[in-house]
């Protein structure tokens, strides 16, 4: 039976170690110095994740956020830990390939990222501020949260097992931010609600390099839209490349892709991704900690959280990143707009916790922001879907706001 500290007090404690949460915790720390926080993190650093096209100007935010993190990214850039992505090769409206290079972006070139790595760095930038300061961070899994309206003591009593030990912690604070990701556990405990708007999967493997391949010098993202579904292919450090595709959970598709011969023969259909695996000889090769290669799957489409956030005056939560909305992977916008919100709520939260008479309302302003992300992101993803009229199947029916 696990046996229970003593509680522990903090103003804000941040559930979820991701881009999202991170960015919370930097961004509080930096706009109040003051402010006690912990962040929970329950990442797996070996785990593999896709997600790993990141913007050129998120090293704008980087900066921001913290100069020592921006340095230590463009060291790991320079040792080829992440990418350059050269630009977009896609075809999407017609059968042939149409480019966009990196090179007419004022802000440079955006990177593939090794995903688990960068999550990393950004952990560490929060480990890094620990020292001398107010936050604090905690490796463990999130299992509860109580909330406390006792004469002593309003806020929100949190249970965390440990990892190692499995003990449980607990914790206390007057604000909880959700950066948990799409599963929003924080969120969902206290009653809110996902609202999923389509049922996008995304199945990927990941291929390697062998000793005879010709070196892969392609670095852009490859697109290609298909019958009953898209896929991308972006080339990965050390000698890997990530193919992804994506169709709906009701597609029978879905089922092949799922295993890997079945990944493999919807793969074989496509004409540019494939091209670019048999051309340079790559193998499927396993994920993480996979002892054999086979197709990952994660849900890949958009959602939000209703109501993504609380104030009860005295204390309050609210969700950030995928745990308040996420983004079919079309954007790529999920991880730069996830960091974004993440400041944007460290912001928020520091001056509501500084009692600042200007934010009062805060929750309603950041509701309308939220709103503003959600509307402008429905719309250029109905844009995008509308673009490909060459297949009439299902999903793009599904797709399509025409």
């Amino acid at each position: 039976m696990s046996a229970h500290s003593h509680a522990s007090d903090y103003d804000v404690i941040i559930v979820g170690g991701g881009p999202a949460g991170c960015a919370a915790a930097l961004s509080l720390r930096k706009s109040n110095p003051d402010v006690t926080t912990l962040l929970l993190d329950d990442a797996d650093p070996a785990a593999f994740k896709i997600g790993e096209s990141l913007p050129a100007d998120a090293k704008n935010m980087l900066v921001y956020l913290s100069p020592t993190l921006y340095t230590d990214f463009t060291k790991e850039i320079a040792e080829g830990v992440h990418m350059p992505c050269s630009g977009n090769a896609s075809a999407w409206e017609t059968p042939d390939l149409r480019e966009t290079y990196a090179v007419s972006n004022p802000f440079g070139m955006g990177l593939h990222l090794d995903r688990a790595r960068f999550d990393q760095c950004l952990r560490d930038a929060v480990a890094g501020i620990t020292a001398g300061s107010q936050c604090t961070v905690v490796h463990g899994v999130f299992n509860n949260v109580e909330r406390t309206e006792a004469p002593e003591y309003q806020g929100w009593i949190v249970y965390v097992r440990r990892y190692g030990s499995g003990e449980t912690d607990t914790y206390r604070a007057k604000w909880l931010v959700d950066a948990s990701g799409r599963k929003a556990s924080v969120a969902r405990k206290l009653g809110a609600k996902t609202i999923k708007t389509d049922a996008l999967l995304a199945f990927h493997m990941l291929f390697s390099a062998t000793a005879s391949t010709q070196h892969d010098h392609d670095g852009r993202t490859v697109i290609e839209a298909a019958t009953a579904g898209w896929w991308y292919t972006a080339q990965l450090p050390r000698g890997r490349r990530v193919v992804v595709y994506h169709t709906n959970d009701d597609d029978a598709s879905a089922k092949l892709a799922r295993k890997q011969a079945g990944f493999l023969a919807l793969l074989d259909e496509t004409k540019y991704i494939s091209r670019v695996i048999a051309e340079h000889g790559y193998e499927a090769v396993a994920e993480g900690h996979g002892k054999e290669p086979r197709p990952g799957c994660t849900a890949a489409g958009s959602s939000h959280l209703i109501p993504p956030m609380e104030d009860r005056l005295t204390h309050g939560w609210l969700a950030v990143g995928d745990a308040a909305m996420a983004f079919d992977p079309l954007s790529s916008q999920g991880m730069i707009t996830a960091m974004k919100m993440g400041c944007v709520v460290g912001d928020a939260l520091a001056r509501r916790l500084r009692g600042e008479p200007d934010v009062e309302d805060f929750v309603s302003q950041l509701l309308k922001t939220y709103i503003r992300v959600r509307s402008r992101y429905e719309d250029e993803k109905g844009y995008f879907y509308d673009q490909v009229s060459r297949f009439t199947g299902p999903f793009w029916e599904s797709k399509t706001t025409a």
